[in-house]
């Protein structure tokens, strides 16, 4: 008896919940290529507690996503980024250079939204790398209001090489060059950019392979108990069990599932939704 579709597309999504940080290539790869239906369920987990308790299959949802250049769930995407993880708002940044001009809009609604967010340089690099008008201006108004971020900013507008940007850090390098070489060094690398043509965009399994490398160096310190800095401080994802918040394709009921034994558990029938 085979299985139905929906059933085979939760498999591949509690797979993204199962994997840690090795990349889960069959599972993307099969979500990628899966059609609309696929996509609530990636976005239910992008919504998962699991994104707050520093989980990896948030993660790999939000590269799915980005990947399927899906626009039902670019706000999902956009709502990781108020996460304080890092790697999670590296995957937001990887994920909207994915959909190009069609996440300007909604990125800078965002940041309009979301004033002061941690993770909003990465939100500017995404900006940045669409090459759009109204994303550069923007950058170029946040280089004079946003002197936390000056740097990564300006860094972001050089790469563009575009003549009002490379104008606009001619400006603030005059002004705030001498105390900030950060300025100076982004302002050279603009006006004078490395011979080498820039490298096509990257494969997604290429962009993240530090992270299968870098499970594989540590495959024994992560089987020892003791505790990491990482995980005293609270930075990064870890590898504990956790309890992903998914809701089943065929019944609709919201279910908890637990990594740790493979269990899953119905938190709330469709039927007591109705009701609710």
């Amino acid at each position: 008896m085979g299985q139905s579709k929906d059933v085979f597309y939760l498999r591949h999504a509690l797979e993204l919940c199962k994997s840690g940080s090795r990349i889960p290539v069959e599972s993307v790869e099969a979500l990628i290529a899966g059609d609309a239906s696929v996509e609530p369920i990636l976005v239910d987990l992008v919504r998962s507690r699991a994104v707050r308790e520093d989980a990896w299959g948030p993660l790999w949802a939000i590269v799915t996503l980005g990947e399927r250049r899906s626009l039902a769930g670019l706000a999902a995407i956009l709502e990781a980024a108020r996460s304080d993880n890092d790697i999670v708002h590296e995957g937001v940044e990887f994920a909207l250079s994915r959909f190009g001009v069609a996440a300007v809009e909604p990125t800078l609604a965002f940041l309009r939204d979301n004033p002061g967010l941690d993770g909003r340089v990465h939100l500017y690099s995404a900006l940045a790398r669409s090459r759009d008008r109204r994303a550069l201006d923007y950058l170029i108004r946040q280089l004079r209001l946003d002197e936390d971020c000056m740097g990564a900013i300006a860094w972001a507008l050089a790469e563009t090489r575009d003549p009002k940007s490379v104008a606009a850090l001619e400006m603030i390098t005059a002004r705030f060059g001498p105390r900030d070489p950060e300025l100076v060094e982004a302002l050279e690398a603009a006006v004078n950019p490395p011979a080498e043509e820039a490298p096509p965009a990257e494969d997604w399994r290429s962009h993240w392979t530090w992270l299968d490398e870098e499970c594989a160096e540590t495959a024994e310190e992560a089987a020892e108990p003791a505790t990491t800095a990482a995980e005293e401080e609270g930075e990064g994802p870890t590898f504990l069990p956790r309890c992903y918040d998914v809701r089943c394709p065929v019944c609709r009921s919201e279910m908890e599932y637990d990594t740790s034994d493979g269990t899953v558990k119905v938190t709330q029938a469709r039927n007591e939704r109705r009701a609710s």
